[in-house]
């Protein structure tokens, strides 16, 4: 297992006292929160389908499109997609 360094501001420490024995699942969790955010905002741009934004991310298309609801982004249909979908 890997071991890193990281810097924490100081009025965090309180903060993260209660959860020092998790601080990897924090990390992880923060990770995985973090490439959704990235994923939806490229998705958001038209960069990338919503199905490779799931991919990125790891989660199904329902999931993401889900979290793509809860932050505001309405999911891209057009005709053709629709008519994938209805297949």
């Amino acid at each position: 297992m890997a071991k890193a360094v990281i810097e924490i501001p100081d009025e965090k420490l309180p903060e993260l006292e209660a959860y020092k024995d998790r601080l990897g699942e924090i990390l992880l969790l923060g990770l995985s929160q973090l490439k959704m955010q990235e994923a939806l905002l490229l998705y958001h741009r038209g960069i990338i389908s919503i199905g490779r934004a799931a991919e990125l991310c790891g989660v199904s298309e329902q999931e993401i499109i889900r979290h793509a609801r809860i932050s505001g982004i309405s999911p891209q249909w057009s005709e053709i997609m629709l008519e994938d979908e209805l297949r």
